[in-house]
């Protein structure tokens, strides 16, 4: 800390010295009233006492007197205001002229000097070493002399301000009119002097070089601690010519009765040099940064090694900076960039390849991830590298690798052929960082040209799969059109026939006309059950269409569990009989009611039961459990048996379609494979799963879970039955009149079948055989129902649907679509043309009077 200013009993503030000449001037007027009284009294009483005498000596003695009272008054002026007034006139002038000088500001206008430190000779309590400098007289004793007690007091404080001042170790000097009337040894050091004395009349205006115009590179905040402690920063030039940067506080005071400055200064050199150095390194952190995003924002090659050669040629001042890339396998290097006094180098102009078994030291610099600088002076410089630099014209070059992960990349090289240079340790080390980062957006920048090439292929190998996958999608879909066009066509050939038989069979066996013999109602029985073995086996093909064609819909319904696993066991149950197998059923009271479709999960159930008495040898078991698992919110159905079983190799290939485990000529068990793949999609459909249990020769467990909801106790889930309706009361209208039908088909038992029990319920039929005709007489007759085939010849069921709804005193006819296409979408193309309902062959002539009679009421939805 630099060290205060000196007591204010040595100094003699401004203010003093001007009271000073005050005091004097009072004298002085006090003289020239006094004094002149003085002689004229005398004159007045020398010539009272001699009269005789006044004659001779009036005009003399006056003149005499005159001219000693002017006289004296004239050397008072001089001594006590005119020389002291022009010593303070001086004064001001050489400190207006040397501008630096704080004090010197003060006076110019008119200002106080401030006094900003304490006084460093004021002392606390108990310090003796100055007691008394300042006391008043004891009582008793007369006062001294005003005059004589102020040199007395300031010749002691000055002493004690010389001994305080010899101690600092601060610089301090004081100087008049710029001459150094004192200065301490700190001070004297610090100027280059061997002692004190060296300097003492010396000018101080030599040793401090002016200040330029503008103010220190202080910040805003320190600039105003400055003007406000009187601090300045200067450059002082020492007695051997070196300059040196010194922080100055001056303070004008009175010294030796003289108008005086004080200077204390300190030696900031290392600080100033430290602040620099600082600057320095910001600045040098502040390019790496900036470089370093520069180069690791870009993905583009030559915009990276383009910006790193610029940017490290500017960081270390140096004329150019080559970047080469190192073959590790073929021992060279090859140049990939370079930047000098004419530019950029042209990336299109081969690159210089150099092999490194010429140059040891560029191989151990890569070799050993070092930095090597050489100049062209340098003792024992590698003679390859001396040639290569003198060829080049080259005074400094330093080499430094450019390591990414560990491993080499390739080389720097900074090179300047103006001066030799020595590079710091902080300039290699930041030039190595940046060589780094530069590596690290080297190979990031190839990473990104591999992967625009490897995009580029990729995009063509994806082009060229995407053309294969079209194709092969589009003879996919033909497949599939082939596919779905065949199975229509066999299931209308199928159905159509089948309808016959099955139709026929039912009226046989419910004697429409006429009563059967036991062996005819048999051979009846057999008709049916062929027929509907047949009718399952298109309905599963069918199925398994839909499900993979993903337009099976399923209509959920609240259904009784009971309900459900009876009629599925009943529909068993003669085939078990045949067998003598024994039946089992196990339903949990707390499983009621489920949400699935009803017809689905019977067609489930019965699949698996089927298949469990197929594959049970007589005398057997075989049964039905069903479980609700409150946990896991699902019913499992199981159905178990006691039959052949699987063997674990086999229970992968299960619930594949068209699958059968004895594929063999001579196989025991018939059957197309279909029944559990529909199982397993129906199961899906509904949001569940299936598992099996198997062990060769013990049986299987099959187990299908659906979600499901425990109902509250108190819910009644039981559906009210309404009164039976014999099949002739439902062919009536309200007026007793039978309804009029109108049938149009093409095929003749088809025609056959509907036309006789429709009659033989009551019904009163009209046939027609293509769509054209259905138009006709429905314009004629205008039927209550009309019962359309699809496919007939002339006119299709479809357009006549359209065009009878297109007529206004037509359309609101019912139509129901009876028909033997049951592909996925059938039945949603014929209820878009028009149709109100959809039922398709084989055709359950009980369920066919109840969809007409349901229609006739409007009770459909």
């Amino acid at each position: 800390m630099i060290p205060p200013h000196p007591p204010s009993t040595a100094r003699r503030p401004l203010s003093t010295g001007l009271q000073h000449l005050q005091r004097r001037l009072r004298i002085l007027l006090t003289i020239l009233i006094i004094i002149p009284l003085i002689i004229l009294g005398a004159i007045i009483v020398y010539f009272w006492l001699n009269p005789d005498e006044y004659g001779v000596l009036h005009g003399g003695g006056i003149i005499l007197l005159g001219i000693l009272a002017a006289w004296l008054i004239r050397q008072s002026l001089k001594h006590y205001f005119v020389q002291p007034l022009e010593e303070y006139q001086a004064e001001l002038g050489w400190m207006e002229q040397n501008s630096t000088d704080p004090a010197a500001e003060m006076l110019a206008g008119g200002k106080q000097p401030r006094d900003p430190m304490p006084d460093p000779l004021s002392q606390p309590e108990g310090d003796e070493c100055l007691t008394g400098l300042n006391d008043t007289p004891e009582p008793g004793h007369p006062p001294l002399d005003e005059r004589q007690h102020a040199e007395e007091q300031s010749n002691e404080s000055e002493e004690l301000y010389h001994q305080w001042a010899e101690a600092s170790p601060d610089s301090i000097a004081v100087h008049h009119l710029g001459k150094i009337l004192f200065i301490n040894p700190a001070g004297a050091k610090l100027l280059g002097a061997s002692c004190p004395l060296q300097l003492i009349g010396q000018s101080i205006t030599q040793f401090i070089r002016p200040n330029p115009p503008q103010n220190s590179k202080q910040s805003p905040h320190l600039e105003k601690a400055y003007e406000k402690s009187g601090l300045t920063e200067q450059k002082f030039i020492r007695l051997d010519g070196t300059e040196i940067e010194v922080e100055v506080l001056e303070t004008p005071f009175i010294y030796q009765d003289k108008l005086a400055v004080q200077l204390v200064a300190r030696d900031i050199s290392a600080r100033k040099q430290a602040e620099a150095e600082m600057l320095q390194r910001n600045h040098e952190l502040t390019t790496l940064q900036a470089a370093g995003m520069t180069i690791t924002s870009s993905l583009d090659l030559r915009h990276v090694l383009d910006t790193v050669t610029y940017e490290m040629t500017k960081m270390l001042g140096v004329e150019t900076c080559t970047l080469s890339e190192w073959n590790q396998a073929e021992h060279t290097i090859s140049s990939m960039a370079r930047y000098g006094p004419g530019g950029w180098w042209d990336s299109k102009s081969p690159g210089k390849i150099q092999r490194l078994t010429e140059y040891p030291v560029t191989r151990e610099v890569l070799e050993e991830q070092i930095c090597e600088q050489m100049s062209l002076n340098q003792p024992n410089i590698d003679p390859a590298e001396f040639a290569y630099m003198n060829r080049a014209n080259l005074k400094t070059r330093l080499l430094l690798p450019m390591i990414f992960k560990g491993q080499v990349l390739g080389l720097v090289e900074l090179e300047d052929s103006r001066a030799e240079r020595i590079f710091t340790r902080q300039e290699i080390s930041l030039v190595q960082l940046l060589a780094n980062q530069a590596a690290g957006a080297i190979e990031n920048a190839r990473l990104f040209e591999h992967l625009e090439e490897e995009r580029g292929l990729l995009a063509q190998r994806v082009q060229e799969r995407t053309a294969e996958l079209s194709r092969a999608n589009a003879e996919l879909a033909k497949a599939a059109r082939l596919k779905d066009e065949f199975l229509a066509g066999m299931s209308h050939e199928l159905r159509t026939p089948l309808n016959s038989i099955l139709g026929f069979a039912e009226i046989l066996q419910n004697g429409v006309f006429g009563p059967l013999n036991e062996r005819q109602l048999k051979f009846a029985k057999n008709i049916e059950e062929s027929g509907a073995h047949l009718l399952a086996v298109i309905n599963d093909i069918l199925d398994l269409s839909k499900v993979e064609a993903g337009k099976m819909e399923l209509e959920i319904t609240p259904v009784s569990i009971e309900a459900v696993s009876e009629a599925s066991l009943r529909m068993i149950r003669q085939l078990a009989l045949k067998k003598q197998l024994q039946v089992a059923e196990t339903v949990i009271d707390q499983v009621a009611e489920i949400q699935a479709d009803e017809r689905r999960l019977k067609q489930m159930l019965v699949n698996l039961l089927s298949n469990a008495v197929k594959f049970t040898p007589e005398g057997g078991q075989v049964g039905l459990e069903v479980r609700g698992d409150d946990a896991e919110q699902a019913v499992h159905f199981t159905v178990w048996d006691t039959g052949i079983g699987i063997a674990p190799e086999d229970l992968k290939r299960l619930f594949k379609p068209f699958v059968q485990l004895d594929s063999r000529l001579a196989r025991q068990y018939s059957g197309t494979g279909l029944g559990l793949s529909l199982v397993f999609r129906m199961a899906e459909l509904h949001g569940g799963s299936v598992s099996v249990e198997s062990q060769v020769n013990q049986g299987s467990r099959f187990t299908f879970s659906l979600p499901w909801t425990k109902p509250d106790r108190g819910a009644n889930s039981a559906k009210e039955a309404g009164p039976e309706i014999s099949l002739t009361e439902l062919a009536l209208a309200p007026n007793g009149q039978p309804y009029r039908i109108l049938l149009a088909d093409d095929n003749e038992d088809n025609i056959s079948l509907f036309q006789d029990y429709l009659q033989a319920v009551g019904f009163q039929v009209t046939v027609v055989r293509n769509g054209k005709e259905a138009i006709e007489r429905t314009q004629e007759e205008e039927p209550n129902l009309i019962l359309m085939d699809i496919q007939m010849p002339v006119m299709d069921g479809l357009e006549a649907t359209r065009r009878l709804r297109a007529n206004a005193t037509l359309a609101p006819i019912p139509i129901i679509a009876v028909t033997s296409l049951a592909m996925p979408g059938d039945r949603e193309r014929c209820l878009e043309a028009g149709a109100n309902d959809y039922l398709s062959k084989p055709v359950h002539l009980e369920k066919l009077v109840k969809t007409i009679k349901a229609q006739l009421r409007g009770d459909f939805v």
